[in-house]
């Protein structure tokens, strides 16, 4: 009989040495496309950046990539406290933000979470096919709905007023109902059956048992609300016609279409990166739920 040829120990270690190196060759191509394409995204940001540090004539005259050569903080000062035509203005754009997104962000999160425990675990005629009617909706651009928003707001005689800002949006939308459903399905039908056995009945069982258990996606819809409401620029902007009604968004373009723009523009540009402060904090503060909710809910 012919003797079986048994690989070399010296070739088997040069053939996982090479994979190895493969492996790791093709993870920091991974990384590297990955800080390339998060570099693009962030290139405006460090423009806007600059320019709010400069003063106006180095905004005037030198290129965005280049850094403020002597940094005014004063911009942002001056744009909160100091300039007649931004001051005033300002800060009563960030306490009407403040105020709707509030109210908009917890008004979300009430009764998107009604309404997805209701699909998800209450049993009734159609629910599911007006589950799905309804998220279809998802499917109809917002601009659309513009116009006979509007209409039902000037009969109600609601324009130019808070109510009209945050009233078509206060009562949950589809993707944060679909997100809240998807993740009530995942808790195990025994836990609510074992808090029935203890007395509970739907409303304590979505007190007691769903909400504790769901803090991640709960968390993730206040977000979800709250940049909607942070950003929220053309509905505001239609039923909205007086200054003190303005928010950030439609304050800074209003700011930005005034004439002699020219001599303000840093601080426009601190302005603009005084609104990304909060929306900063927040997903520093709640990544971690963020990934968690994704993870436990949309994946399953």
């Amino acid at each position: 009989m012919s003797a079986i040829a048994l690989p070399q120990i010296g070739s088997i270690r040069e053939l996982k040495g090479i994979r190895r190196i493969g492996s790791v060759i093709k993870l920091a191509v991974f990384y590297l496309v990955l800080i390339g394409a998060g570099g693009a995204f962030m290139v405006p940001y460090v423009f806007a950046l600059f320019g709010s540090l400069k003063p106006i004539s180095q905004i005037q005259s030198e290129p965005p990539w280049i850094p403020p050569s002597r940094v005014e903080w004063s911009n942002y000062t001056h744009t909160l406290f100091s300039d007649p035509q931004v001051q005033t203005d300002f800060i009563r754009y960030l306490g009407n933000t403040a105020m709707v997104t509030a109210i908009l962000t917890v008004g979300q999160v009430f009764f998107s979470m009604l309404a997805a425990y209701a699909f998800a675990r209450l049993p009734f005629p159609g629910r599911d096919a007006i589950f799905w009617i309804y998220l279809m909706t998802l499917m109809v651009p917002n601009i659309v709905t513009i116009i006979p928003l509007y209409a039902i707001m000037h009969f109600m005689h609601l324009i130019n007023t808070y109510w009209a800002i945050f009233l078509p949006y206060v009562f949950g939308t589809p993707y944060t109902i679909f997100l809240m459903r998807q993740f009530f399905r995942t808790i195990p039908q025994e836990v609510l059956d074992a808090g029935k056995i203890d007395g509970c009945g739907d409303f304590a069982a979505l007190w007691r048992i769903v909400i504790p258990l769901s803090r991640p996606v709960l968390v993730t819809a206040g977000l979800i609300a709250f940049v909607f409401s942070w950003n929220n620029f053309l509905w505001p902007l239609v039923v909205t016609g007086s200054q003190s009604h303005y928010l950030l968004t439609t304050g800074l373009a209003n700011f930005a279409s005034s004439p002699g723009l020219g001599e303000y523009w840093n601080f426009l540009l601190a302005g603009a990166m005084i609104t990304l402060i909060p929306m900063i904090i927040l997903f520093a503060i709640f990544n971690r739920s963020i990934v968690r909710s994704v993870q436990l809910g949309v994946g399953r």
